[in-house]
C-alpha cells in the first residue's frame, strides 16, 4: 500500500513540472498583453512547426520570471536587426540535419549563401537596417507558406512587396545607381502582368522570374537574352544565329530589352516590324536593308494573319448556323502554329525562313476558308430545301382546302 501510495504522490508532482517545461512562457505572456506579433504567430508557419518565441530571440521559454527568460547567459538576443535578421533565419535554413531530418522540409538550404551574392545582400554588408533582409519580403511573425494566396512571395503578391520599396522614393534615396522608381507600374502596364492579374496565370513572369529571389540574376545567366530565354527559348535560339547578336555585343546594347522594354513589355507582333509602332526603326533608316528586310516580313505575315482571321470569321458563322465545325477547327489551329513560329523566326532576321513558315500555313487557311465556305453554302442549300418543302406542303393545303371548298358547295347545292 504505501508504495502504491508513493507512486501516485510522485505522478502528482512530477506531471505540472512536466507540463510547464512544455509551455512557451514568452507565448503565453505577450499573448495574455495582447500584442499583435503574438497574434500574429498565433498563424505562423513557423508555430505549426512548434518553433517557439525562442527560436529566433533566444533565451528560456520554460522561465516564467521574465528576467530569468530574457537572461543573455540564456541565450536570449531579443529582436534581431540589420544584417543578423539573416544570420537569425539561416541558422536553421542553411541547417540540413535541423530542416530535413527534424522537419522534413523540401526547401532550398542555400538561400542565406544566394542572398549574399546578389545586391541586397552585398549592400547589407554596409549595416544598413533598412536593406532588404528574410522578413522585409516573408514578413516577421504571420509567416505563412508561400503557396498561401495571403503570402507576400505569392505570384500574385509580389510586385506589391517589391514595389514596398522600389517603388518609395525616401525610402530609396541613396542608391543613385539605381533606375528609376517606375519599375512596378511599368509592369503593371505589362502583357507580363496581364497574364498574371487578368488571366490568373501564376506562372506569368514577376520580379522574381527574372530578377531572381534570393540571388542576383537566375542560374546561369549571362546576360539579358539568357534571362528572357528561360521562357522564350525559340526566340533566344533564333537572335543568337542572327546578326543582330553581334551587333549589339559590339555596341554594349542589351538584347531582349532593346526591342521589346524590360518592364513595360508589350504585346509583340509585326507591328513592331513595319508601320508607326516600329521598333526597327528606332536603328535603321528608311530603305536601308534592314528596313527593307523587316518590312518584307511585316508583309507576309500579315498575309497568314489575315488569311486565318478570314477563315475563322467564316466558321464561326457556319458554327452559328448549327454546322459541325470541330474539324476544320483543329486544322485552322496548324496554320496558326505556323503563324506563331513565323513571329518567333523574325528574331533570326531571314526573310526566307519565315516566308517558309507562312506558305505552310497559307494552303491551310485556303483550305479551311473554303470548308467553311462550303458549309455555309450546304446551310444555304438546307435552307432552300427546307423553304421547297414548305410551299409544297402549303399547296397540298392549299390544294385540299379548295377541294373540301368545293365538295361542301356542290352538297349544298344537290341538298337544295
Amino acid at each position: 500500500m504505501n508504495s502504491v501510495l508513493t507512486l501516485l504522490l510522485c505522478l502528482m508532482v512530477s506531471f505540472p513540472a512536466s507540463s510547464q517545461s512544455h509551455i512557451d512562457q514568452c507565448r503565453s505572456c505577450h499573448e495574455a498583453i495582447g500584442d499583435k506579433p503574438s497574434e500574429l504567430f498565433k498563424h505562423d508557419v513557423h508555430a505549426e512547426k512548434g518553433i517557439g518565441c525562442a527560436g529566433c530571440h533566444g533565451g528560456d521559454a520554460t522561465k516564467e520570471e521574465m528576467e530569468q527568460a530574457m537572461d543573455r547567459s540564456a541565450g536570449f538576443v531579443g529582436v534581431p536587426k540589420g544584417d543578423d535578421i539573416s544570420k537569425t533565419c539561416a541558422q536553421c535554413h542553411s541547417n540540413a540535419t535541423i530542416m530535413v531530418k527534424k522537419y522534413n522540409s523540401v526547401i532550398q538550404r542555400n538561400q542565406s549563401e544566394v542572398l549574399a551574392t546578389s545586391v541586397h545582400g552585398k549592400l547589407s554588408t554596409t549595416g544598413k537596417e533598412h536593406i532588404a533582409q528574410c522578413t522585409t519580403c516573408h514578413d516577421t511573425h504571420g509567416i505563412v507558406s508561400v503557396k498561401n494566396p495571403t503570402s507576400p512571395v505569392y505570384p500574385l503578391n509580389i510586385p506589391g512587396t517589391c514595389g514596398k520599396c522600389h517603388s518609395d522614393e525616401n525610402y530609396m534615396q541613396g542608391y543613385a545607381d539605381l533606375p528609376g522608381l517606375t519599375q512596378v507600374a511599368d509592369y503593371e502596364k505589362s502583357v507580363h502582368y496581364a497574364s498574371l492579374k487578368e488571366q490568373g496565370n501564376l506562372s506569368a513572369p514577376t520580379c522574381v522570374t527574372c530578377h531572381s529571389s534570393h540571388g542576383a540574376v537566375p542560374p546561369g545567366a549571362r546576360s539579358i537574352a539568357d534571362v528572357c530565354g528561360t521562357c522564350h527559348a525559340n526566340n533566344r535560339q533564333y537572335f543568337e544565329k542572327s546578326a543582330h547578336a553581334a551587333a549589339f555585343a559590339e555596341m554594349d546594347v542589351r538584347g531582349c530589352v532593346q526591342c521589346h522594354s524590360n518592364h513595360d513589355v508589350q504585346h509583340a507582333d509585326e507591328r513592331l516590324l513595319a508601320g508607326p509602332d516600329s521598333v526597327c526603326m528606332t536603328c535603321h533608316q528608311e530603305g536601308d536593308t534592314g528596313a527593307q528586310r523587316a518590312q518584307a516580313m511585316a508583309a507576309t505575315i500579315r498575309r497568314l494573319d489575315a488569311a486565318i482571321i478570314q477563315a475563322k470569321t467564316t466558321l464561326d458563322e457556319a458554327d452559328r448556323a448549327g454546322m459541325d465545325v470541330n474539324g476544320a477547327t483543329a486544322e485552322l489551329a496548324a496554320a496558326h502554329s505556323h503563324l506563331v513560329i513565323s513571329r518567333t523566326a523574325i528574331h533570326s532576321l531571314d526573310v526566307a525562313q519565315v516566308d517558309g513558315e507562312i506558305n505552310q500555313g497559307l494552303p491551310i487557311a485556303a483550305k479551311v476558308l473554303q470548308e467553311g465556305k462550303d458549309k455555309l453554302a450546304e446551310v444555304q442549300s438546307r435552307r432552300k430545301g427546307v423553304a421547297l418543302f414548305c410551299l409544297l406542303v402549303l399547296g397540298i393545303v392549299l390544294s385540299l382546302y379548295l377541294y373540301i371548298r368545293q365538295e361542301n358547295k356542290t352538297r349544298q347545292s344537290s341538298q337544295s
